[in-house]
């Protein structure tokens, strides 16, 4: 299906991740756009170095507690070298009391095909840095 993305990107768009004269004002929607940047430099910026990082993706269960382990789940294991971040589609943030919400989804391009792949992370901070996160991912789905 050929539609516009809940941003209204037209489908396969390239579009900005970050735009570094912006403020952040969500640490949880900077993660997302870090991420779909696949940018080690502003994850380690937004995360404590003894981050408890814990995710759940379709075939394996993760847990880190340090900027190298983090970096190399998210940079080695989920967003291969090969995978091209072709667009952060959407994000959501909320809060749930002393807990915060970020949902985001973003569609992706390897050597076999076209994918999307859609994670919840709930969080908390310290200070302005996230401290405590834990991660649902739908997997690459084939589109």
């Amino acid at each position: 299906m050929n539609e516009p993305s809940p941003r209204g990107d037209a489908p396969g768009q390239t579009v900005p991740m970050t735009d570094p004269a912006a403020p952040i004002t969500d640490p949880g929607k900077a993660f997302a756009e870090a991420l779909a940047a696949k940018d080690p430099t502003a994850i380690r910026a937004l995360t404590t170095p003894d981050l408890d990082f814990r995710a759940m993706t379709p075939g394996k269960f993760w847990q880190t507690s340090s900027h190298e382990d983090l970096l190399d789940v998210l940079f080695t294991s989920w967003l291969e070298p090969a995978d091209e971040v072709l667009a952060l589609l959407s994000t959501e943030t909320g809060d749930i009391s002393s807990r915060r919400h970020v949902s985001y989804r973003m569609r992706i391009r390897n050597g076999d095909g076209e994918f999307l792949m859609e994670q919840q992370m709930y969080y908390q901070l310290d200070g302005n840095k996230i401290c405590w996160a834990r991660v649902m991912c739908s997997g690459f789905i084939p589109v």
